[in-house]
């Protein structure tokens, strides 16, 4: 068991990522280089898929939330029950048994909810890697013989979804790990105190090289990468001075040169509402994250991405009930795709890798949703500039609107967008061929001339027979 703590690092001397032959490539143009063709061109198939897949699985899904009996919560565990390493782990490893065939049963729910891209913790902050890595004995290649990434990577692959590895840059495992540098970031105390009680000093060089080193494997590995999740930055630990930033981009960009980053190499991450309207710099990534949560207006002229959880932790955790009901989950997908934004929706599989039951409900309805209004989400952007009443969306893919519904009507509804905002138009319900939808145009006195709206009346049909019901009006435009 020591073998698979801090024995693998402490003493040894520093480990090279398996030796990859890198194709011959052209200059690599870096995001902070690109002109506004090449971003838009980068990007193009991230802001058309709209729906992603996040999956959180590691050491910390076989304690369910309980180390002896002592509840936790999830991913944080270690973390939040103060444990050091090599207690951590003694309790976890034995515990970590992924099933034959687990990622199969990830990638075949993913595909079913209409995912076009899935994102997975290679590595999270309790510092076990889900690959099969030479730079340490504490990961799963070394822990059951097996390399959960690699298998990830082949199930979701054959079905067309794009890859993704989320890798948390804080390591509450390696002994070199200097958390220092900003006081207020998560770090285990026992950890803390087993370092200095064992005479380790910290080494943030030296731990670089190997996050560095390990970053090199995965994206020499495994094919074509198509984002990298970092996680996370707080205070001043970001950017350089924590993680030299700019050269793990650089890597990135030289490796995988169509590949896209989130923002969290720095601490502007989407945490913090009150930063919503800040620019996004193109050193700091490619799109901003918020978590568990929409930002009310989007972030105008900023790519996002809203990472949502079903329950309330990401991690499996046993206590975790709270459930979000399918049509809350597909009303934020509505949200996302209106304000110009993805949503990427986490499983936490169990430690064999089955998934909740919970869970696979709210995927698979959320995939009988997208067979019939898929076409609302794909391809669309968010429709900023036209007066809809409050809570009601909508996005636009060439000639076509759509607008998001509320939920629960239960008689004819009427929506009134100002006319001189829209043309002429033809409306109908997505999948509802035989629901006619009734339109006007109505003027009312205004204070210097009168107001004209197109005025629409939805039967209340739309509604009964939608799935989850969550009609989409489509507004198609007659030349």
């Amino acid at each position: 068991m020591m073998g698979l703590s801090l024995g693998a690092f402490a003493g040894q001397p520093e480990q090279q990522a398996p030796a990859v032959a890198d194709k011959p490539q052209a200059k690599v143009v870096l995001p902070w280089e690109e002109t506004d063709a090449q971003r838009d061109a980068r990007m193009q198939w991230w802001r058309d898929a709209k729906f992603g897949m996040f999956i959180h699985y590691g050491l910390y899904s076989g304690l369910g939330g309980f180390f002896k009996g002592q509840f936790g919560g999830g991913e944080w565990i270690q973390r939040n029950l103060r444990l050091d390493t090599e207690t951590y782990a003694a309790e976890a490893l034995p515990k970590f048994k992924p099933a034959p065939g687990c990622t199969e049963a990830w990638a075949e729910l993913a595909a079913y909810a209409g995912c076009k891209y899935a994102v997975l913790t290679t590595k999270h902050h309790e510092g076990f890697g889900l690959f099969d890595t030479d730079s340490t004995d504490y990961c799963a290649g070394k822990a059951v013989g097996r390399d959960i990434v690699r298998e990830y990577v082949d199930s979701f692959r054959k079905r067309g979804i794009k890859i993704g590895f989320y890798h948390s840059v804080i390591d509450w495992h390696h002994p070199s790990y200097d958390n220092t540098i900003c006081p207020d970031l998560c770090y285990p105390e026992d950890q803390e105190a087993m370092l200095k009680q064992k005479g380790i000093p910290r080494d943030q060089e030296a731990y670089l090289k190997y996050l560095h080193g390990q970053v090199r494997e995965l994206l020499t590995k495994y094919g074509d990468i198509s984002v990298l999740w970092w996680d996370y930055s707080q205070g001043a630990a970001e950017g350089d001075r924590a993680w030299k930033a700019t050269e793990l981009m650089t890597m990135a960009h030289t490796l995988q040169p169509g590949i896209i980053m989130n923002n969290r190499l720095y601490n502007l991450s989407g945490f913090d509402a009150s930063r919503d309207g800040e620019i996004l710099p193109r050193r700091h990534g490619d799109y901003t994250s918020p978590e568990k949560r929409i930002p009310a207006k989007g972030y105008p002229g900023v790519d996002w991405e809203a990472c949502m959880t079903i329950g309330d932790k990401w991690g499996y955790c046993i206590p975790d009930t709270n459930f979000k009901s399918p049509q809350e989950i597909i009303a934020k997908l509505e949200e996302c795709a209106a304000k110009n934004g993805n949503l990427l929706l986490n499983i936490g599989p169990k430690v064999d890798g089955s998934i909740p039951e919970p869970l696979v409900n709210v995927f698979r309805c959320v995939g009988d949703w997208m067979k019939v209004n898929s076409k609302a989400i794909y391809g669309t952007r968010g429709v900023l500039d036209i007066d809809l009443p409050e809570g009601v969306g909508a996005s636009i893919a060439g000639e076509e609107m759509y607008v998001f519904l509320p939920a629960g009507v239960e008689q004819d509804y009427v929506l009134r967008i100002p006319a001189p905002q829209l043309d002429n138009v033809a409306p109908s319900i997505l999948g509802q061929p035989d629901v006619k939808v009734g339109m006007r145009r109505v003027e009312e006195p205004g204070q210097d001339e009168p107001r004209a709206f197109m005025e629409f009346t939805v039967p209340a049909a739309a509604w009964k027979n939608a799935v989850q019901g969550l009609p989409v009006l489509n507004l198609t435009h007659n030349p």
